[in-house]
């Protein structure tokens, strides 16, 4: 067992020696990379995968993007400390003026003002058992986080730290170098702290291989001290310190997979703890001042200085071995050692394990451009611009070639025979002869050892050789020769060449079998170089550093997210499980089995959510109107660097297919979205992955116009239905009413009809005829033959006239008065001349354009005739008079007598038993008739004439009679 510990104990002690000075590749973030300060505190990511920066400047967000600064309008002072997650994931922080901060809903809060408690003091704290602790000056407070009340648990402690929390434990030193241990009851255990030496002013605690570290620093005398602590034995031990560790102030140890990384005022440190010693790995940033080093989520290591700003290890496998820029080509020489040619013609050799360099092997001061190593009998192939060379024996012996003008490649056919390409073609050289197989100007040939022929890449395109130099027909794709700078053979006799614009392409049997381009895997179909590994393949592109696995078929991606700092990689070679590159800012390795990380799909957030172009609460569902439906979204992934290495892809719910934005797009536009409901989905994957994040969903409802809406369209269509219905009764009804007008109408019709028929029965009574025969028959008897025919046609002439006026409606003026005059000849000639009676009409009257209802007038004449002047005695005076109203629109006829009055004549009716005129109830009915049916009504007024002694002197009738 305890050789197996030494065994062990050897084994980190090699590694830590194999490993020594190989710094882990990092990235300097700047101002230009949006870094809002160089002096920075303290560094925590959140639940969230948000990094926070405490620093001189405030609070910092990082989302991989931007950095976003959080403040508040009653800090006092500019800087904050001492990052912690608390309670319910929130992300605390302090000041020197004893404010207390956390971060919700996306804003800096105010916690409490302690500044009389703490007096300018830069208190630690912690939280434990639900509870705010924070470290006074000689007591331990704990405060309640809901009610804020404030209580002294503890009284002497010691150091700047407050301790450290373990699960329903917490731990710290007392003034008295005692351990202390709390439970969740405060119960209190302690055991001695043992150290050789005392410095216990500035200390840090941290957990690691299930113990308590405890690093202590002075600042004056530049040192430090680390003890570990043993809770279960209740025992300590102070570290073995390396003398570069010892000698620096440790001001943070972070644990990482149980490594332990410590923060120094001389770089970071990565060691290892083992039986009571610290085990130096690796020293790197070694003239920084580090303050914090954390790892997130992603196994990204981020590095906070004082004064130097952050430096992010986006992978600790990747190394960086020098920082030789003009490095042009890399050959290995076995599994520890390579070869890197400069441009200047130095040669030196590389040991990857101790990171050692023998430089000076060859000096000619011009460019190196090929080299080639044979293994198996130790000879290097050195071509230059000045020389050509051959060295073996560990380069005691070497050979000069002849010069074959601008060398492109050389590689080994065997142990005496290898290949030249060059501007003026390419030859086989032997001990005996050089043979030219081709004077085309080439770019690199091989000989495949599998294959046993020559694969040649020049200006014409892919040759290929026999083992007996003998030319087959050219390799083509798709009938198309194929242009290539670089040919490498794997393990299972593929050849693979890299083309200049259209990818990898893989051959078999002289015929491409493989295309490796951008639409099944490779970043880019720019090809920098390639290189063999086993059955698999290393290519550069410009966009990334990739492996290919032919039997899976497979392509992996290496980018600057993952710590390549540049894609201009001159060159690539194996050494064993490492593989080493060249490019423009030094020289590269990793482990081929490490340096691939399993990529957690990333994490999207909506940064921004704009209507109508102003910004708007975020929040899952929005409702629109049909004119304010233009949307902008915008995302991102709190990734590092992920503004370059994340594609997003959104769709709603509906579509079939997704859409995918370009690279270093984050957001999408809508212009006036239709009516309707709308979920947008969007997902987002790292560029060359598969794995998709969560999909976030938003919902979008832009209401229709309003007469677009259901229930308006539900109200219009009741409300048609509903007019209709009125509209429907509404006519039938009017239909109805016209309906009984119109046999309303026929029945005035009818009875007006009547009512002529009953005016015409009255005009031509008996009485009336019988008179009028009489007077006919008198002067026949008195021989007065021609008055009686001139009455006998006057009576012919009236019985004329009534006939034809009973068979209209309505007559002129012009006819009724004719008639009326004919009557009162008639009347007058039997009254003996007795009837005296005057018409008088109205200049203003055209009586030819005037209509009156016809036989209306006369049944009034012959009242005032039968009635009025029929028993008076002497003169009888009827005086019939026509005028206009006072608006032209009414006729006004009085029918005036000197009768003996209407009073008088009842009497004489009642004495005689004398009826009631016919004519005057035929013409008060027909009155009533013509009245229903015109908006204009006829008006009839009867004035009984009196003189002075209130004697009758007869009756005046007065007719108002509409124009017609």
């Amino acid at each position: 067992m305890k050789l197996l510990r030494i065994l062990y104990l050897f084994l980190i002690i090699c590694n830590a020696i194999s490993s020594n000075a190989q710094e882990p590749v990092s990235i300097h973030l700047t101002d230009k990379d949006g870094l809002p300060d160089i002096e920075f505190y303290s560094m925590k990511e959140d639940k969230e995968g948000f990094i926070w920066f405490a620093s001189d400047k405030g609070l910092h967000r990082y989302d991989g993007k931007v950095f976003k600064q959080f403040s508040h309008p009653d800090k006092k002072g500019r800087s904050l400390f001492n990052l912690k997650i608390g309670p319910e994931g929130r992300v605390w922080c302090n000041n020197i003026a004893g404010q207390f901060f956390y971060v919700e809903n996306n804003k800096l809060v105010l916690f409490n003002d302690y500044q009389k408690e703490l007096k300018g003091q830069l208190a630690d704290y912690i939280f434990f058992n639900k509870k705010l602790l924070i470290r006074q000056r000689d007591n331990i407070l704990s405060v309640n986080i809901k009610t804020k009340e404030i209580k002294s648990i503890y009284k002497n402690a010691n150091t700047t730290s407050i301790g450290i929390t373990m699960p329903n434990q917490y731990l710290f030193l007392n003034r008295d170098n005692n351990i202390v241990l709390l439970d969740t009851l405060l119960k209190k255990s302690s055991f001695k702290l043992k150290t050789k030496e005392n410095i216990t002013f500035f200390s840090h605690f941290t957990k690691a291989n299930n113990k308590v570290f405890i690093a202590f620093r002075d600042n004056i005398l530049n040192r430090s001290l680390l003890v570990s602590v043993d809770i279960e034995h209740k025992s300590t031990t102070q570290i073995k310190l390396p003398k570069k560790i010892k000698n620096s102030k440790i001001s943070r140890i972070t644990n990482i997979n149980n490594q332990l990384y410590l923060a120094t005022n001389k770089g970071v440190f990565i060691t290892e703890s083992h039986q009571g010693k610290l085990i130096l790995i690796t020293h790197f940033l070694k003239d920084k001042m580090i303050t914090d080093i954390i790892e997130d989520k992603n196994n990204i290591i981020w590095v906070a200085t004082l004064k130097n700003g952050v430096f992010v290890i986006p992978n600790k496998n990747l190394k960086q071995f020098n920082t030789f820029k003009n490095v042009q080509i890399i050959e290995q020489k076995n599994d520890s050692i390579c070869y890197l040619a400069k441009r200047n013609g130095e040669l030196l050799e590389l040991n990857i394990k101790t990171n050692k360099l023998h430089k000076n092997l060859i000096i000619d001061e011009t460019p190196i451009r090929a080299l080639d190593y044979n293994k198996s009998n130790n000879t290097l192939l050195y071509f230059s611009d000045y020389q050509n060379l051959v060295y073996s024996n560990n380069y005691s012996k070497k050979k000069e070639i002849t010069k074959f003008g601008s060398i492109k490649s050389v590689a080994f056919v065997n142990d005496t025979t290898f290949l030249i390409s060059s501007s003026s073609g390419t030859k086989i050289v032997n001990p005996k002869n050089n043979y030219t197989i081709s004077n085309i100007r080439s770019h690199e040939s091989i000989y495949s050892v599998i294959n046993r022929k020559i694969f040649l890449a020049d200006v014409e395109g892919l040759k290929v050789y026999d083992e007996n130099y003998l030319k087959e027909p050219n390799i083509t794709y798709k009938n198309k020769p194929i242009y290539s700078f670089n040919i490498v053979e794997t393990n299972n006799g593929l050849i693979w060449v890299a083309t200049y614009d259209n990818g990898i392409l893989g051959i078999k049997n002289n015929k491409v079998i493989y295309h490796l381009n951008e639409t099944n895997g490779l970043a880019s179909n720019d090809i920098n170089c390639i290189t063999a590994d086993n059955e698999g393949l290393w290519i550069s592109t410009d966009k990334g550093l990739q492996y290919y696995n032919s039997n899976l078929n497979e392509v992996k991606v290496l980018t600057k997210q993952d710590g390549i700092n540049s894609y201009k990689i001159k060159d690539l070679e194996i050494l064993g499980d490492f593989l080493i590159y060249t490019n423009n800012l030094g020289v590269y390795g990793f482990n081929k089995t490490k340096i691939f990380k399993q990529k957690e799909p990333p994490s999207i957030y909506l940064t921004k959510i704009s209507i109508q172009e102003k910004p708007v609460e975020i929040k899952n569902k929005y409702v629109l109107d049909h004119n304010k439906s233009n949307v902008d979204i915008s995302f991102n992934t709190k990734e590092f660097q992920s503004v370059k290495h994340i594609i997003y892809e959104y769709k709603f719910a509906k579509d079939k297919d997704w859409t995918i934005l370009r690279e270093e797009v984050d957001f999408v536009k809508f212009i006036n979205l239709a009516p309707g409901n709308y979920i947008f989905q969007l997902r987002a994957k790292n560029k060359f992955s598969k794995n998709y994040s969560k999909t976030i969903e938003l919902n979008f409802e832009v209401l229709a116009p309003i007469y677009q809406r259901w229930w308006f369209i539900l109200i219009g269509f009741l409300l048609i239905v509903l007019l209709t219905i009125t509209y429907v009764n509404t006519k039938t009804k009017r239909l109805k009413r016209l309906q009984a007008k119109e046999l309303e109408k026929e029945r005035i019709s009818k009875a007006l009809v009547f009512s002529q028929l009953e005016n015409l029965r009255s005009q031509m009574n008996p009485h009336f005829i019988f008179n009028a025969l009489n007077s006919i028959q008198d002067y026949i008897i008195l021989n007065e033959k021609k008055l009686a025919r001139q009455y006998l046609v006057k009576f012919s002439r009236l019985i004329r006239t009534y006939l034809e006026h009973s068979q209209e409606t309505n007559i002129t003026l012009e006819e009724e008065i004719k008639a009326l005059k004919l009557y009162l000849e008639l009347e007058k000639d039997r009254f003996n001349n007795e009837l005296i009676f005057t018409i008088f009409i109205d200049d203003e009257i055209n009586t030819k354009t005037i209509f009156v209802p016809s036989l209306f007038i006369q049944p009034y004449v012959e009242n005032a005739i039968k009635h009025g002047l029929l028993h008076k005695k002497g003169s009888k005076i009827l005086n019939l008079n026509f005028s206009l109203n006072s608006t032209n629109k009414k006729i006004i006829c009085v029918v005036d007598d000197n009768g003996i009055g209407r009073n008088a004549s009842e009497i004489i009716k009642k004495r005689t038993k004398f009826p009631k005129s016919f004519a005057t109830r035929a013409n008060q009915k027909r009155i009533d008739l013509i009245n229903s049916t015109t908006t204009e009504k006829i008006e009839i007024e009867i004035i009984d004439k009196v003189a002075d002694d209130n004697k009758p002197t007869g009756t005046k009738i007065i007719l108002t009679i509409p124009i017609q």
